[in-house]
């Protein structure tokens, strides 16, 4: 056997050796090849410090290495290759051994720099546009979006944090569970489920956050420790600039008819129930003079079509309507 076959595979053993797994006669041979020459030497002792510091990052950091593995493999791809020509005076077997070097350093160095970074937890977004949007959450809770809103909850933590940052109006049919809270933040201000179903209204040009409880309870956490327990039925409103926060004397009976179209209007006057149906159908009810706004209907609406609604309530107080560019509008002197 010649020299060169006999070292043929140093490197394995090299490897075998630091693992702690080498054999005796490898070990002999291992300590041979060292006492060749002093590069052979001195290359086993840098592969060997490579080793033992690399070691030390596996225990000390605190790593996802699937994370660090996933964004190594996408920097390889977008990183354009090194490439090293191989003169004729060094063996392949040499070139190898270097290369590996260089591996082990780039991946340690990456698993370390990525093992720094904050691990960043993906956040769900669901936002509406002119029409209102129905969703359900990962914990079976169902969320019911009006118009021009949106929620945020981070996925990678909602499983033990059940937070909802709100914009605009939103209802929210909670799955209660005691051990896990549902909250909803809107800005400083935060409602607090205790079983329930309710609606939370913050739109950002109102200034006021307005919760109403349909079903269970709530509590309202404010600033300066301020806070309040609502039960079905009761209403609230928080002032984010002053930070006020108060309870109204009744609830508004159509606060969620955005989700079901499902309206209760009792001796409510007309000019209430003509904003309260364009808002939420986003149809054009007009009056022919201002004072046909006062007066007043008892009726209940389930989601019925916009024309016949209006058919109702003209036929109801004896006016008349009239269609016209896409708008209808209630003509007559007085009401019944």
């Amino acid at each position: 056997m010649t020299l060169e076959n006999r070292y043929e595979h140093i490197e394995d053993i090299i490897a075998k050796f630091l693992a702690g797994e080498a054999t005796l006669e490898e070990k002999q041979l291992l300590e041979e090849w060292k006492s060749l020459n002093s590069s052979n030497s001195q290359e086993f002792d840098q592969m060997s410090l490579l080793f033992t510091e690399s070691a030390s990052l596996r225990k000390d950091v605190n790593v996802n290495a699937d994370l660090a593995w996933s964004k190594v493999q996408s920097g390889l791809h977008q990183t354009k290759p090194v490439v090293i020509p191989m003169q004729s005076g060094l063996n392949r077997t040499v070139w190898l051994r270097i290369a590996a070097v260089f591996v082990l350093i780039a991946v340690f160095g990456a698993v370390l720099y990525f093992s720094l970074q904050p691990l960043s937890s993906s956040n769900v977004e669901f936002a509406t546009g002119d029409s209102t949007q129905k969703t359900m959450l990962p914990d079976g809770s169902e969320i019911t979006l009006n118009k021009h809103s949106s929620i945020q909850y981070a996925s990678a933590s909602y499983s033990n944090k059940r937070i909802i940052k709100l914009q605009g109006e939103a209802f929210f049919n909670v799955k209660h569970d005691e051990k896990i809270p549902f909250v909803v933040e809107v800005g400083t201000l935060q409602v607090q489920d205790i079983g329930t179903s309710f609606n939370v209204k913050a739109y950002r040009n109102s200034g006021i956050v307005i919760v109403s409880v349909v079903s269970g309870e709530v509590k309202i956490l404010a600033a300066d420790d301020k806070s309040i327990l609502l039960a079905a039925g009761e209403e609230a409103s928080y002032n984010l600039e002053t930070q006020n926060l108060s309870k109204a004397e009744e609830i508004d009976k159509n606060i969620s008819a955005y989700k079901d179209k499902i309206f209760i209007f009792e001796n409510t006057e007309l000019i209430r129930v003509i904003k309260t149906l364009n808002d939420i159908y986003g149809s054009n009810l007009l009056l022919s003079n201002e004072k046909l706004g006062e007066c007043r209907i008892t009726a209940t609406f389930k989601n019925e079509n916009i024309d016949d609604i209006a058919s109702v309530i003209a036929e109801t107080l004896g006016l008349t309507i009239q269609k016209a560019n896409g708008s209808i509008t209630f003509q007559g002197d007085a009401c019944k």
